[in-house]
Order: structure tokens, then C-alpha cells, then sequence
């Protein structure tokens, strides 16, 4: 060992970071509340039929030829729209509930509402497509008019703000 520089002594080990008060007596953090189990069922059912949806769907692609009638054309749409907003349903739920825990109020309502908005306009824009009127153009008009009615809609809501 060398004179020339001598042993540094150890660093000082800094105190532990202070905490928040506890909530009466509780020896450890609350997790966030859970998602209501009427809720849990709505998502796990909705995202079953969206998957039953999806199959449905796959099969009506590959076996039916939408150009033969319109008939067959409009419940293809409906079939999409409907899978569509099965699918996206879970989703807006699962979301609503992971950006604000604890707020139950209006979310399924919300989500719901959502979610056939968008089916919707998937639907009607198929069916648009395949029966030959429709173009970008109307799809972005129509999403336009969408975010401008959801918009209306969740401000009316009670306790939105």
C-alpha cells in the first residue's frame, strides 16, 4: 500500500428516503382499487364474442362473394362493425380503468358507447366500399362527425368535466 495516497474512507451512506403518511395503522401500500367484477365479466365476454366475431368474419372473407347480392354485402358490414366494436369494447374498458382507478362512475356507459361509435363506422364503411358509393373522404367526414358527437356526448355526461 502506497503513503502517497492514502486509504479514502467509506461514503457516507445516505438516510432512507422519507415516506408518506399511512393511512391508519396499514403496515404496507393499498393497491389501486380493482376493476368491479361486473366489469370483469363484461370484458371477458365482450373480447369471446369478438374472438367468435373475428372466425365469423374470416369465414364470410374467404366463403362469400359480397358482389352477389346486396344483401349478402350489407350483413358482411354488419358482421365487421359488429366484430369490430366487440373487439375494441375490452380494450376501452381495460384503458378507462387503467388511466383513472378509483372513478367507476360513467366508464361502461363510456366505453360502450364508444366502442359501437367506432364499430359503426367500420360497418358503414364497408358497406359503403362494397356497394360502390363510398371513398376516404366520406370515412374522414364520417370519423369527424364521430369525434364531434363523442365529444358532445362525454361533456353532457354526468360528472365530466
Amino acid at each position: 500500500m502506497s503513503l502517497r495516497f492514502p486509504p479514502t474512507a467509506p461514503l457516507p451512506v445516505p438516510p432512507p428516503a422519507p415516506r408518506g403518511p399511512r393511512s391508519q395503522g396499514a403496515s404496507h401500500e393499498e393497491p389501486p382499487p380493482r376493476i368491479p367484477h361486473a366489469d370483469q365479466r363484461l370484458i371477458r365476454v365482450a373480447a369471446v364474442l369478438g374472438l367468435v366475431g373475428f372466425v365469423a368474419s374470416a369465414v364470410v372473407l374467404f366463403n362469400v362473394d359480397p358482389m352477389s347480392s346486396a344483401a349478402v354485402s350489407i350483413g358482411a358490414a354488419f358482421l365487421f362493425g359488429a366484430t369490430t366494436s366487440l373487439l375494441v369494447a375490452p380494450v376501452l374498458l381495460v384503458e378507462s380503468y387503467r388511466r383513472h382507478p378509483g372513478q367507476w362512475r360513467g366508464r361502461r356507459r363510456r366505453a360502450l358507447r364508444r366502442s359501437v361509435l367506432i364499430g359503426g363506422l367500420v360497418m358503414g364503411y364497408v358497406a359503403f366500399r362494397v356497394l360502390g358509393i363510398g371513398n376516404v373522404t366520406g370515412l374522414a367526414m364520417a370519423a369527424l362527425i364521430l369525434v364531434i358527437a363523442e365529444v358532445a356526448l362525454s361533456r353532457s355526461d354526468e360528472g365530466s368535466v
